[in-house]
């Protein structure tokens, strides 16, 4: 059984008023060193246009709980900016959207990386870097930058900024005059973040290798290329992980030019499969047999030396910003499924080991998709069913936490912590909470009885939900996720307003009364 202890608290929801002084943040290497195993929030805010319109409902608090409750003390939200503009800037509302699941994040006591993802199929930025600089590009990075950096300018050193995600599918060969794009676009990135003040001037930033592929990376992009920083020691790198390809992500044969066509690959380590070998990590077609590094932990640990010699030794700390590896299911049934699943538990501990024995910081890439459906099968923590929250590859998730020390998992809740802005620490607050339930699954502060108080000093009704109505002073606008003004009542000069959700479609809304900002969820 796993028991609930609750610490004093004093709202559902923290409103942050007024202006904070700047904080002098940690650096990059101090960051780093915190950031423990990392958690990636895939295909959810990053989906162009509708978070959930690839099927994962919008974050939760008791997501973001359970993340940390598993044992990651990172997470990484992908997202997407471009498709939520009006005139060419970023609509309030959007922020206010991603500010909530940044918040649910940073409440959970996880180190949280927001950044500027692939933005769609062929999207503005990372599919369109030339060998010369695009005005129109420039001024997005510029623009969306400074805007979200003012949106969280006071939060602490555990908020990190990514300038993208992977930048260059559209190119083949790397020219110096791609690279050179590509640090301008980040020197614009580091620029609009810097210029903002507050916690931003120090703040860790996160600037991406070629593609994020680790040997093009090293081939053409050495860190005197890199952007400059007006301040020391701020900067991180970021690469991607997912050898072999044939292992991790291929889902159908494919002809690469060899003698024989490409197969995906099913079997790993120590749990390949003899009469099988093609369908064995590191089968070569060309050679025809197995190359045995790339099918067991020499390979992770070759390629993060190359990041640790390049990059962290010359003073930038490295992330593995994403890597994980399908599930081989329904094409695997029987033996040859446990055969396949006990050698991927033993690539994900593999990963993760070499990563940690040359300093970088692994986040694990999580679709949330738990169908047989080939390329979407790669789901660690349940989000599209009930419980939300749930473990559902507790073995991977054993296997990693064992290279950190923590043991196997059990989940006895998660701490809250309310003080994340202006260099807060990661102390639990007076007003914080420890959540978990019964079933195992942490839920958010939300689910605790509360007493709100409805009428503040001078008469004002504070911002609040109970049941199917909004309470609060002056105009109460209602807008969905994607900017959308959805109801409004009330005058600015209302004194007490109250705003029916009857009638409402299922989902996530944000809800505004001068200046203070819910989501509302209806069900």
């Amino acid at each position: 059984m796993v028991w609930s202890k609750i610490f004093r608290i004093t709202c559902g929801v923290a409103f942050l008023a007024g202006s904070v002084s700047a904080a002098t943040l940690p650096t990059a290497k101090d960051v780093q060193a915190k950031m423990g195993l990392g958690f990636n929030i895939g295909n959810s805010m990053e989906v162009p246009n509708n978070p959930t319109a690839w099927g994962n409902p919008f974050p939760t608090q008791a997501l973001l709980d359970s993340v940390k409750a598993a044992g990651f003390n990172t997470v990484r939200i992908p997202c997407a900016w471009d498709s939520h503009t009006s005139g060419g800037k970023v609509t309030e509302t959007w922020l206010d959207s991603v500010k909530t699941v940044v918040d649910y994040a940073m409440r959970a006591g996880l180190y949280t990386i927001l950044n500027i993802h692939h933005e769609g199929e062929g999207g503005w930025f990372q599919s369109n870097i030339g060998t010369s600089v695009n005005s129109n590009i420039d001024t997005k990075m510029k623009t969306y930058w400074t805007q979200i950096a003012n949106k969280f300018k006071d939060y602490n050193e555990r908020l990190l900024f990514a300038g993208a995600n992977e930048p260059g599918p559209n190119i083949n060969t790397w020219t110096s005059q791609h690279v050179q794009t590509l640090m301008h676009y980040y020197q614009t990135f580091i620029d609009a973040v810097r210029a903002t003040g507050g916690n931003n001037a120090t703040r860790t930033l996160i600037i991406q290798g070629l593609n994020t592929d680790i040997d093009k990376s090293v081939a053409n992009a050495p860190v005197s290329t890199f952007p400059k920083d007006k301040v020391e020691g701020r900067l991180m790198f970021e690469v991607h992980y997912y050898d072999p390809y044939q292992y991790t992500l291929m889902t159908s044969q494919q002809d690469w030019g060899a003698s024989e066509p490409i197969q995906p690959q099913y079997y790993y380590g120590d749990y390949q499969k003899a009469g099988e070998p093609k369908r064995n990590a590191g089968y070569n077609a060309w050679a025809g047999s197995v190359d045995s590094k790339l099918g067991s932990i020499v390979h992770p640990q070759e390629q993060f030396a190359k990041m640790k010699t390049n990059y962290v030794d010359k003073g930038y700390p490295v992330i593995v910003g994403e890597f994980g590896a399908n599930i081989r299911s329904p094409e695997l049934s029987g033996s040859d499924l446990n055969l396949h699943k006990q050698g991927r538990v033993q690539w994900h501990k593999d990963v993760v080991s070499a990563a940690k024995q040359y300093g970088l910081t692994p986040i694990l890439w999580d679709m949330g998709n738990e169908s047989n459906t080939g390329y979407d099968n790669m789901a660690y923590i349940r989000r599209q069913s009930s419980p939300v929250g749930k473990v559902l590859e507790t073995d991977v998730i054993n296997a990693m936490r064992g290279v950190y020390g923590l043991g196997n998992y059990v989940n006895n809740g998660v701490t809250h912590v309310e003080d994340f802005i202006n260099g807060g620490t990661e102390t639990p607050s007076s007003s914080s909470i420890a959540v978990s339930s019964s079933s195992g699954i942490a839920q958010s502060s939300s689910s605790a009885t509360i007493a709100l108080p409805i009428v503040l000093a001078g008469g004002q009704v504070k911002f609040h939900r109970n049941g199917n109505t909004l309470y609060g002073s002056g105009k109460i606008m209602l807008f969905d996720m994607n900017g959308n003004l959805v109801r409004s009542v009330g005058m600015a000069t209302s004194s007490k307003t109250e705003m029916h959700l009857n009638g409402l479609r299922q989902g996530n809304y944000i809800a505004k009364c001068q200046g203070k900002v819910l989501q509302v969820q209806i069900r």
